[in-house]
């Protein structure tokens, strides 16, 4: 498999039940390697204040996943990063799981993404340079018996070029700390507190292994990307052609 998934210091409470999509998204649109700096985290508690420095100081949740030796430069993974509303839509070609989702553009560095009023947030880009993008979002995820739990996230996303037997591949790596702003008691926790990781660990391999399948769809034969992509709902039709501007003309491998 072309990827690794790695998850750390996770602590099922009340607390800890933030959207599950979140920690998926983190995959989808971004990937890491290089730590966040203590300059990183200020700029964001500058912008946001204490909830941002809540959430960092004390996550009731923390993800971290990886996906190496990706078939892919860093400009053109940023070419995808940048392009969230094709990204996922071509996603959604490549793991039928993900094809309800949409991602709609609500001004410059903010995004509102939406499956269908059961996984619902918006996302601001806080840090964007070569290497890295930060995000930080808030959204809802709706649970069995009609349970909604409201929360906050950052999202940081690192990634870098490295060589490998064919030449150069990227590592990445997203970090996601999140809080959950409400709290769910009694019998109805204890429910969810036991489907919970399962549910967190199945949901994200489906999103990792879509990522692999866009990068090497885009590696292998970026003439259908292209052409999948001028035939998909959700896809602005200059972002397609974008796409095909950059790969349409690329030998397949």
């Amino acid at each position: 498999m072309l990827y690794k998934v790695v998850f750390n210091k996770m602590r099922v409470t009340a607390r800890t039940l933030f959207p599950v999509f979140w920690a998926s998204l983190l995959v989808i649109l971004s990937v890491g390697f290089i730590y966040a700096s203590d300059a990183d985290f200020a700029y964001l508690i500058k912008k946001k204040g204490a909830p941002a420095k809540e959430l960092i100081e004390k996550p009731t949740l923390y993800r971290e996943t990886e996906l190496n030796g990706l078939p892919c430069t860093a400009s053109d993974f940023e070419f995808l990063l940048d392009r969230p509303r094709s990204s996922i839509a071509l996603a959604g070609k490549m793991h039928k799981s993900l094809d309800k989702y949409t991602i709609d553009s609500r001004k410059p560095g903010e995004l509102h993404i939406d499956d269908q009023g059961n996984l619902v947030g918006d996302m601001e880009l806080v840090i964007n340079r070569p290497g890295k993008r930060m995000y930080y979002i808030t959204g809802y995820w709706k649970l069995v018996l009609g349970m909604k739990l409201e929360g906050r996230m950052a999202l940081v996303v690192d990634y870098k070029e490295v060589a490998d037997g064919n030449g150069r591949a990227l590592d990445a790596k997203a970090r996601g700390y999140m809080m959950v702003d409400n709290s769910v008691a009694g019998e109805a926790f204890k429910v969810l507190a036991f489907m919970f990781p399962g549910k967190v660990d199945a949901r994200i391999n489906r999103f990792a292994t879509a990522v692999e399948k866009v990068v090497v769809a885009v590696h292998d034969d970026p003439e259908g990307v292209c052409k999948r992509l001028e035939g998909a709902q959700h896809v602005p039709p200059e972002e397609a052609r974008e796409f095909r501007a950059r790969f349409g003309a690329r030998k397949a491998g």
